[in-house]
């Protein structure tokens, strides 16, 4: 039972690390792909998408 459970707990957190860091590199990712491009749609999709998120803090369509 506790080989069970140390499996559990060994798979749970691996999966969630490892999502949790995926997320960030496609987030970052995205963010510095739409600053390279001068396309106002690319940053409109951008904020829509990403605009709640805590790692999207700087955003300036808001304080327009």
């Amino acid at each position: 039972m506790r080989s069970v459970v140390i499996k559990f707990l060994k798979f749970f957190i691996i999966k969630y690390f490892g999502t949790a860091t995926i997320e960030k590199i496609v987030i970052i990712g995205l963010r510095e792909l739409v600053k390279r491009t001068d396309s106002k749609v690319d940053d409109q999709i951008f904020h829509a998408v990403f605009h709640n998120t805590k790692e999207y803090s700087e955003c300036t369509e808001c304080h327009k």
